[in-house]
């Protein structure tokens, strides 16, 4: 997209399962030998989706049981789009590897399993990754684990909120829920927070625990504001939850690390929720050709567009904006509105006025502040 595009770069997703031992003691040689078979089919499901649109190298045979590399090379891009399109991978099939071996063995059993997920640069040698997952997890990531767990069964999570506004006229529409962890806990930051889910196979729990302490916020919104909330399809299966988001304030705002290649499945969820007047946006969309096939299926209220393409827009104004503006097209002939997400300076604002949006977020609007800050006395 800009000059600073770099050359392809070869990369290896890696799953290892620490735990094989404890697995087989608990469960015999032959029920884990039946099990194993399960997991590798659902790995090689889960590269396929995670590494969508990358170019998949070929896979080493030589590797131990309960060990998967599969090499990949990533296409060329500028570099901040290439590291966030990596720490997208990480985090997807560290999620979506967790939930599989909950799946596959039932979670007391996973945590007995250890699956570990990495992505390492480059194509290591087999002895290299044995290695590298014969080594202990660092005292600091279970120490974050057992944070981690105590929040989810006592409390502790903080919902703050950061406003949403008109772009043309500066006006706070609503806020979008964010979450944080205890103050001064090694799970404070979205990022830690959300990656130990992601690790310790807790990622749809403490999704619909960040969701619910977010609506315990929307009585006491402002007239005629409104509560966007996120919700990734992985805890938009809990019934509970799409009921409790079901009403006129809130905006489910569908956010996936993962382009949503069945977004058609959703609309059974999604269709009795906005009958009752719940509002849909679309997380990260303008990026590439999978984001728009989802707006088109869920035709959502508005979209977010790619907070990596705003930021680069004031690098690279001509490609960026006109990048932008065919996304934008797209959508407004459907009906659908547009946020610009990450919008930090003036001068990004004053780029970006010249194409059709509707909506801002960023720095440049407001920060994220405690929920009871920003809603106090009501308003």
């Amino acid at each position: 997209m800009t000059p600073s595009a770099q050359s392809p770069q070869s990369h290896t997703l890696v799953f290892c399962l620490a735990g094989l031992d404890r697995l087989e003691a608990a469960m015999g040689a032959a029920a884990t030998r039946s099990r194993l078979d399960a997991l590798a089919q659902g790995i090689s499901a889960l590269i396929a989706q995670v590494l969508q649109g990358e170019t998949p190298g070929t896979a080493s045979a030589d590797l131990p049981r309960g060990l998967w590399a599969s090499p990949f090379h990533c296409a060329p891009r500028a570099a901040d789009a290439l590291a966030d399109k990596l720490d997208a991978i990480q985090i997807a099939a560290t999620a979506l590897g967790m939930e599989l071996a909950n799946e596959v063995f039932g979670s007391a059993t996973a945590r007995l399993a250890g699956l570990r997920v990495a992505r390492l640069p480059g194509l290591p040698t087999a002895a290299e990754l044995i290695a590298l997952f014969e080594t202990p997890p660092p005292q600091e990531d279970l120490a974050a684990e057992r944070v981690l767990t105590e929040v989810l069964e006592q409390g502790g999570l903080r919902t703050v909120l950061q406003p949403i506004v008109s772009f043309g006229s500066g006006e706070i529409l609503g806020y979008e829920a964010l979450t944080r962890g205890p103050a001064g806990s090694v799970v404070e930051r979205a990022d830690q927070l959300f990656g130990v889910a992601a690790r310790c196979g807790l990622a749809a729990r403490l999704e619909i625990a960040c969701a619910q302490a977010a609506l315990a916020w929307a009585d006491r919104l402002p007239d005629s504001k409104w509560l966007s909330i996120n919700v990734s399809p992985l805890s938009l299966a809990n019934e509970a939850l799409r009921r409790a988001l079901s009403r006129p304030d809130v905006v489910v705002e569908i956010t996936e690390h993962l382009p949503l290649t069945n977004a058609r499945g959703l609309l059974p969820w999604l269709a009795p929720m906005r009958a009752r007047g719940v509002w849909l946006s679309l997380d990260d969309t303008g990026c590439g050709y999978t984001d728009m096939q989802a707006a088109e299926a869920l035709r959502p209220d508005f979209v977010k567009l790619c907070i990596t393409i705003i930021k680069s827009v004031a690098r690279d104004p001509e490609s960026v904006l006109a990048e932008l503006k065919e996304s934008i097209a797209y959508l407004k002939a459907r009906g659908i509105a547009v946020l610009a997400e990450g919008v930090e300076t003036r001068r990004e604002a004053e780029l970006l006025s010249v194409l059709d949006i509707d909506y801002a977020q960023g720095w440049l609007y407001g920060k994220p502040q405690p929920a009871d800050k920003i809603l106090k006395q009501g308003g």
